[in-house]
């Protein structure tokens, strides 16, 4: 799938490709943590492929955040309600986790256990703070976008790796 992405931006443009850099690091499921690897194998300076993956990622990140007290709200009418088993039984098993990691743990771990997204709507369902929240984000998103860039300098193939 990365090499699909890769192939389809390289013939384009260069400000295109940052373009795109950032519309990956927008999306969720592939984040920073795929925006820069590829920005970074289009030849595109490190530091500004960095800026842009990580800037489009805390974006998504921050406008889930922001619309989270109707998220909150949905799924407490269903926990009250008791009437979706499925959607319980997820939310006993991410309540658990933010039990065991809490927000730094889920935030760090967002990108091995899916996405930035889905650790943020965890720490949100578990109603914690939402400003521990933003401030675990922004420090996995970071560490993941500059690590991920800096893995790919020297060579290390994570993603096959992760297999």
């Amino acid at each position: 799938m990365i090499q699909d992405i890769f192939q389809r931006v390289e013939e384009i443009n260069v400000i295109y490709q940052y373009i795109a850099v950032f519309i990956i690091g927008f999306v969720p499921f592939l984040e920073a943590f795929v925006a820069v690897p590829i920005g970074i194998l289009l030849d595109l300076p490190f530091i500004l492929v960095v800026l842009v993956g990580a800037t489009a990622n805390w974006l998504s990140v921050m406008v889930l955040i922001v619309f989270s007290s109707f998220t909150r709200s949905l799924f407490s009418e269903r926990e009250k309600n008791n009437s979706d088993h499925f959607i319980n039984r997820r939310f006993q098993k991410a309540k658990a986790y933010f039990n065991k990691y809490g927000v730094p743990g889920i935030a760090l771990l967002g990108p091995i256990i899916g996405t930035n997204h889905i650790g943020a709507l965890v720490c949100i369902i578990a109603k914690a703070n939402k400003k521990n929240i933003i401030l675990w984000q922004t420090v996995s998103i970071v560490i993941w976008a500059i690590g991920t860039g800096v893995l790919l300098i020297y060579g290390v193939d994570i993603y096959n790796n992760i297999k």
